[in-house]
C-alpha cells in the first residue's frame, strides 16, 4: 500500500541508510523484538525507525499481523535489493583490505549441477585459489534464491535474468537412458517401436519427455507406464538400476554412458534451455567473478 507524504523523498541519504539497515535485520527476523536485540535497541525504537523509512519512502514495507510480521511486495523488493548491495559492499571492502584474492565466493546452483558437474570440477578451482573459501548453496528452483545473496550462480533456463548479468556456460542436451540390462530386455538399441513398451522415468513432471517424443516425431505414451522422480539425479539413478528409461542431460550423464553403467539408444536432442553464469548486474566486473567465470568457461570448453 502506497503512503501519501509531503516529504521530499530520499531528501537525508545517510539517515536513509541507518534506517535501512534497520530493516534488513527486522526482515531477516520478522520480528521487531529480535531485530532489537541484534541492535541493542528497543522494541518501540526498531517499529519507530521502520515507520520513518516507511514515511520517507512511501510505501509500506511490513504487515503487521498479531504477533507476526509479513513482508509486503515492496519490502520483499527492496529487501533484495539490500542483501545484494550489502554483499558487494562488504566483499568490496574484504577486497580493499587484503589487496588480494581472498575471502569468500558464494556460489547459488541446483542440486543435480552441484553434483553432477560442479563438485567433481571443483577441486581444480580451490587449487588454482586458495585463499578464496567456497560457500556452495543448491536449492531446486533458481526462484528460491532470490532474496540470497550469491558472487555467482548457474542456472538452467532459456536465459532471460532481469537486471542480472549472464553469459551461456554450455546448451543442454536431453538424451533417453537406461542401463544395458533393461536396454537388451525390451530390445530397444535401434528399435524406436520398443520404446511404447518402456517405463517412462519422469523427473519434476512429464514435458520434458513430451518434448523429446514431438521433437523425434516418436509416438508413444510417456505417461500410462511411468514413474515420477523431484529431480533428476533420482531419475538417472532409477534408470541406472534397471527402472525404465529416463530423459538424461547428456553433459552429466556422458561419464556414466562411456562407463558403460548406461546406455543411449536413441536420438539426442536440444532442450532449447542451457546453463548460464549468473550475477547481479555491476558485479560481473568483480574479480571473484571473472575468476570464476574463466575457470568455469575453460572447464566446459574441456568438455
Amino acid at each position: 500500500m502506497v503512503l501519501h507524504s509531503h516529504k521530499p523523498l530520499l531528501s537525508n541519504k545517510q539517515q536513509l541508510l541507518s534506517l535501512l539497515h534497520t530493516f534488513s535485520v527486522a526482515a531477516k527476523h520478522l520480528s521487531f523484538t529480535l531485530a532489537a536485540d541484534e541492535l541493542f535497541l528497543t522494541q518501540g525504537g526498531v517499529s519507530h525507525r521502520i515507520k520513518k523509512l516507511e514515511g520517507l519512502l512511501r510505501f509500506n514495507l511490513f504487515i503487521r499481523k498479531t504477533r507476526k510480521l509479513e513482508l509486503t511486495a515492496e519490502g520483499k523488493r527492496v529487501l533484495v535489493m539490500l542483501n545484494s548491495s550489502f554483499d558487494s559492499i562488504f566483499s568490496e571492502l574484504v577486497d580493499i583490505q587484503t589487496g588480494e584474492l581472498s575471502g569468500e565466493l558464494y556460489i547459488a546452483t541446483s542440486p543435480y549441477f552441484a553434483s553432477a558437474w560442479l563438485m567433481p570440477r571443483l577441486a581444480s578451482f580451490r587449487a588454482q585459489y586458495p585463499n578464496l573459501a567456497v560457500k556452495l548453496q543448491t536449492k531446486q528452483n533458481q526462484n528460491d534464491f532470490q532474496f540470497d545473496p550469491y558472487d555467482v550462480a548457474i542456472f538452467y533456463s532459456s536465459g532471460q535474468y532481469p537486471n542480472h548479468f549472464s553469459q551461456r556456460l554450455f546448451e543442454g542436451t536431453r538424451t533417453p537412458v537406461c542401463s544395458p540390462d533393461y536396454a537388451k530386455l525390451l530390445e530397444l538399441d535401434n528399435n524406436p517401436e520398443s520404446l511404447a513398451q518402456a517405463n517412462f522415468i519422469h523427473s519434476g513432471d512429464t514435458s520434458a519427455w513430451h518434448f523429446w517424443l514431438d521433437q523425434v516425431g516418436m509416438k508413444a505414451d510417456c505417461e500410462q507406464r511411468s514413474d515420477l522422480y523431484s529431480d533428476n539425479l533420482l531419475a538417472v539413478e532409477a534408470a541406472i538400476h534397471s527402472m525404465g528409461v529416463a530423459l538424461g542431460r547428456l553433459e552429466f550423464v556422458k561419464p556414466m554412458i562411456d562407463s558403460g553403467s548406461l546406455v543411449a539408444p536413441f536420438p539426442s536432442i536440444s532442450s532449447g534451455k542451457g546453463y548460464d553464469l549468473v550475477c547481479p548486474k555491476g558485479m560481473e566486473t568483480r574479480t571473484k567473478f571473472q575468476v570464476f567465470n574463466e575457470w568455469a568457461m575453460g572447464q566446459a570448453a574441456a568438455n
